[in-house]
């Protein structure tokens, strides 16, 4: 390479990995050396100083020391990160050979994969295609001799050979397994299974796009403000961070309560695709279920306030009634002091008390505290984000912050509704979901994980859903509106969800066909037949296989044989003429040769005549003739040259 070219082509590659390193979203240790090693790296880069071989041979291996030491065991992911962006880092310390360069991309893909599977939503297919382009332009760059000129437009156009299939496969990947990261079972919900949630653990839900629950709705659909899946039930408080309380342990058969006369009642069928830690989210809230994991039922049981849960991890069934009424369990002094207590740390701090104190006034309707409190969130300078960052405390958030995930909001408002003696709880499932109308499903997906708040109204002996999210981020809802509308869909939309549908349909029946097949008796007969038919052709594949390998084996070796034997003669004046066929170039040579040297020459010729043009190709014994033929006339050609010079 050029030294200019070096130069760019350095600082371009320290300016990948540095991309990919913050998709890592991690500011570890190593990480952070990575940063200061590619900077540095392209500093003396641009004075001509690189670092000595052994320098960096000692620096990657402390790199690497550290990832490992500094590793919490957790997300995993991340140290395939880690280490290729220290070693690549490193590489960088030292001059862009074309060898090194393709090493330090090599380590970009690393990076890249530990930031596919650390789940972020920011690297999809677009992305991959697009890092795709900009490495196959990096690598074409790096390995082009200096002499060979050549436009950009030009590279990209023969990058477009790999590039079309490479976007292919990367398109129907995503597609086929939206949700493509490792997650750890302790990450994968904010309510299933837990003892409780933290600030922030439904906002890292946000970056999966793992489906949780795909819900067939013969009849009617629930509209968008009643797609609420209620998941777990959390009593116990402590500021920002719930849990729930132990008495929720204690399951039960399951426990409901008639609907109202004139309720709207929903009937519909239901796939979880795993019963991750034992709760089902379902729609909220439900009169009946029954659920099946295959062919047998599994009983559904009760924790209270309509949590439910079903015995083991494999998917489920279920076939639900769910009604747009209300909870009307009564709030227990066993349950999170009835639903009242609050840290001893906030009901002592003033500014959240003053805040409580002018929201919810004893004595008013639960309607017009919680229009207050609504209020409060739409005129108090508050910001909806799914990236808040880490919030310690609630007076922090309410106070200074003002920013933060729809658990953030729930939290607060269910505090200071408690402050103001409201019994209050807060709710984590899902909201909405992607409709098609052709299947009539609703695909329900990690990334829509939700908390919000139930506020008890002693008056009507009910609970009342409150969503602080729906005033804080009112486009929220009226997206989910615009997308369960397919009437008002852009063509593009509704042709991406026909052909879904039309794939699923497809799948669904040849999965049948194929379990019918399975189950009837004549395939018992004609797996035999098909096992012994396949295992003949690919005996068959094999064989032909060997064949054309042998055949192309023995022709290389002929020609190698000539091209050594061409090449000898050549030191003592014998060498081809341009145009000349081998046969009558060792022709024309015979005739000018001593009686043992035309014998030779002769006898190589036929067994080389016999090797590449016969259709069983080379048998060992003319690769023996060959190999002998050749070592004699190397003799031979070896003292000619001795007695010229």
């Amino acid at each position: 390479m050029k030294e200019t070219d070096n130069r760019v082509a350095g600082w371009v590659l320290a300016v990948v990995i540095g991309v990919h390193l913050i998709l890592l979203r991690d500011g570890s240790i190593a990480v952070v050396a990575a940063f200061v090693a590619l900077v540095v790296g392209a500093l003396l880069r641009g004075q001509r100083v690189f670092v000595p071989g052994w320098a960096a041979v000692a620096l990657m291996i402390a790199g690497l020391v550290a990832v490992v030491a500094t590793w919490n065991g957790v997300h995993y992911p991340l140290v395939i990160g880690q280490a290729g962006g220290v070693v690549g880092a490193v590489l960088l310390l030292r001059p862009l050979t074309p060898a090194r360069g393709l090493r330090v991309i090599l380590c970009v893909l690393v990076i890249l994969m530990g930031a596919v599977l650390r789940r972020y939503s920011g690297v999809g297919g677009l992305f991959i295609v697009v890092d795709a382009v900009v490495l196959l332009l990096l690598a074409e760059q790096i390995h082009r001799p200096v002499e060979a000129v050549q436009s950009f437009w030009v590279s990209l156009t023969r990058s477009f050979r790999l590039i079309v299939p490479v976007s292919i496969v990367v398109i129907l990947v995503f597609w086929l397994f939206p949700d493509y990261s490792l997650q750890p079972m302790q990450g994968l919900t904010g309510f299933g299974g837990r003892t409780g949630f933290d600030p922030g653990q439904v906002a890292e839900l946000n970056e999966s796009r793992r489906v949780a629950v795909v819900a067939t709705f013969p009849e009617e659909v629930p509209k968008a403000e009643q797609l609420y899946w209620r998941g777990q039930v959390f009593e116990r408080n402590d500021g920002l961070r719930w849990s729930r309380d132990v008495g929720r342990a204690r399951a039960r058969s399951l426990q409901v309560t008639a609907p109202e006369a004139g309720t709207e009642l929903w009937r519909y069928q239901q796939v979880n695709s795993s019963n991750r830690g034992g709760v089902i989210p379902v729609l909220d809230r439900v009169i009946e279920i029954e659920a099946r994991r295959g062919d047998l039922d599994v009983a559904v049981l009760d924790f209270g306030a309509s949590v439910l849960s079903a015995g083991g991890t494999d998917a489920l069934e279920l076939d639900v009634v769910a009604s747009s009424d209300s909870m009307t369990d009564v709030p227990e002094e066993g349950f999170g002091e009835g639903s009242l207590n609050v840290p001893k740390s906030i009901r002592n701090n003033a500014g959240i008390r003053e805040i409580s104190e002018r929201l919810v006034v004893p004595g008013r309707s639960l309607d017009e505290n919680l229009a207050s409190v609504a209020d409060y969130w739409k005129k108090g300078g508050f910001t909806y984000t799914m990236r808040p960052g880490r919030i310690p405390d609630l007076a922090r958030f309410l106070l200074n912050v003002r920013k933060g995930f729809c658990e953030h909001f729930a939290a607060a408002s269910a505090t200071l509704l408690r402050l103001g003696g409201v019994p209050a709880r807060v709710v984590v499932g899902y909201r909405g979901g992607e409709w098609n109308p052709w299947l009539r499903t609703i695909k329900v997906r990690d990334m829509q994980a939700h908390a919000w708040v139930e506020a008890w109204d002693a008056a009507a002996g009910r609970w009342v859903r409150f969503d602080p999210t729906l005033f804080v981020a009112p486009e929220l809802t009226e997206r989910m509106e615009r997308d369960l509308n397919s009437g008002a869909w852009p063509w593009y939309r509704v042709t991406a969800a026909f052909f879904a549908a039309v794939v699923t349909w497809v799948g669904e029946r040849a999965a049948s066909l194929i379990a019918a097949v399975g189950n009837a008796e004549l395939w018992e007969a004609l797996q035999p037949v098909i096992f012994v038919g396949l295992l003949m052709v690919l005996t068959a594949w094999l064989v032909r296989q060997l064949v054309m390998r042998h055949l192309e084996k023995t022709r290389n070796l002929a020609m190698t044989l000539l091209s050594e034997l061409e090449r000898r003669a050549a030191r003592v004046g014998l060498g081809r003429i341009a145009g000349e066929t081998p046969m009558a170039w060792i022709g024309r040579i015979t005739r000018d040769a001593g009686a043992e040297e035309a014998e030779w020459l002769e006898r190589f010729a036929k067994a080389y005549g016999e090797s590449v043009y016969s259709v069983v190709g080379m048998s060992p014994l003319r690769a023996a003739e060959l190999k002998t033929c050749e070592r004699e006339l190397r003799k031979l050609w070896r003292n000619v040259r001795r007695r010229v010079i």
